[in-house]
């Protein structure tokens, strides 16, 4: 559930592939949905999309993220 969260975001983002700025290439989205993510109190992915305000945190970071690096 939560790769294809991630992927959704992602395509409403305007992002057909998953950038490797936010997941790097030698991890794969498949092992990072599930490694904790520090701004994000330690939550992984999986954890976040259980809830809708996860869900809604996960999107705004993964926004944030994009953004920031453009």
């Amino acid at each position: 559930m939560a790769i294809a969260y991630v992927r959704r975001v992602l395509l409403d983002l305007g992002f057909e592939e998953v950038p490797e700025r936010l997941v790097p290439a030698s991890l794969g989205l498949s092992l990072w949905v599930s490694l904790p993510i520090s701004e994000l109190t330690d939550r992984s992915p999986k954890q976040l999309v259980a809830d809708d305000d996860g869900r809604t945190e996960l999107r705004q970071w993964i926004a944030d993220r994009l953004a920031a690096d453009v």
